[in-house]
């Protein structure tokens, strides 16, 4: 009888073993259609850290068609997808005056229940500091000049606290001129003993007439003679990105004009509080003053 029983359970395990294999191959095809859920994204930063006024890439891999969810310093970051890469990218960028340390990035996938979070270390920068001694004529604004400055600040900061419109930018980032830089990011001024503003763009020299060409794809949020920064214009290129031009001669744009990477939008010149020809831009990212060539060195890799 022990005999018998034995015989039908080794019967058995002969059954039951290639039954086993079937289907655990069947489970094996059917498992890399959903692979992405399982596995996860692939997530990557150009760097792990950054100085103040600068920026990192993100770029996150096999989500599908699903935007993902970054967060950084409390905000939304929105991205773009990248055909040539396969690949959801976007910026996140530390602010002249950030403190230095370590900060999280959020990323979570919406469809996919997941969720991950970075450190990503701020380092402090010297930019520099140039000390200047001028007349007070040259420094000091009349009454007139300061109301005047105080409002068209207050305008300016209405646009870094705007929602960020649908990202509307796509691929590099351009220069918008061809010339030398002759004014560095970051840089402090102190005038007469007095410590000044930073410097929160880049200055490039061109000559009068020179045209003036968007560093990407955007629409005109603004266009002002202000007093420092003369005839002014302001892009919005979606996903908290924002570009500016100042100094202009001429804008052969108008406020709510849908702009081309590369289009024309403006005459090179010396309006405002400048003593020569040249162009002053910058960009803000999510509110960040941050370095616009740092912008156009990251966005060529993709």
């Amino acid at each position: 009888m022990c005999k018998k029983q034995k015989s039908i359970k080794s019967w058995n395990l002969k059954i039951a073993k290639p039954l086993y294999c079937f289907f655990l191959a069947i489970i094996l095809l059917i498992i890399p259609l959903n692979a992405e859920s399982l596995s996860g994204p692939e997530i990557s930063f150009s760097s792990n850290e950054m100085d103040c006024g600068s920026l990192i890439l993100v770029m996150i891999k096999n989500n599908g068609t699903e935007e993902p969810l970054v967060t950084w310093m409390k905000k939304k970051i929105s991205l773009v997808y990248c055909q040539a890469n396969d690949a959801w990218v976007g910026f996140i960028g530390a602010d002249l005056n950030q403190k230095a340390g370590l900060y999280k990035v959020v990323i979570q996938l919406p469809g996919y229940s997941f969720e991950k979070s970075f450190c990503i270390r701020i380092n402090d920068k010297d930019y520099g500091t140039r000390r200047l001694k001028l007349p007070r004529k040259k420094v000091e604004l009349d009454a007139d000049s300061v109301k005047r400055a105080k409002r068209e600040a207050a305008v300016i900061r209405s646009i870094w606290s705007a929602d960020n419109t649908l990202p509307k930018w796509d691929g590099a980032f351009l220069m918008p001129i061809d010339g030398d830089i002759v004014g560095t990011f970051g840089k402090r001024s102190i005038i007469n003993n007095l410590r000044r503003a930073p410097h929160t763009g880049v200055d490039q020299a061109g000559n009068k007439g020179d045209p003036v060409r968007a560093i990407n794809n955007g629409k005109v949020i603004l266009i002002a003679n202000h007093f420092f920064s003369g005839n002014s214009l302001y892009l919005d290129h979606g996903g908290g990105i924002i570009s500016m031009y100042f100094h202009l001669d001429k804008i052969l744009v108008d406020k709510e004009d849908d702009i081309k990477k590369g289009e024309v939008i403006g005459i090179l010149g010396a309006t405002g509080r400048v003593t020569a020809p040249h162009l002053h831009w910058g960009v803000r990212i999510n509110g960040a003053r941050i370095n616009p060539l740092t912008l156009i060195e990251l966005s060529n890799t993709l």
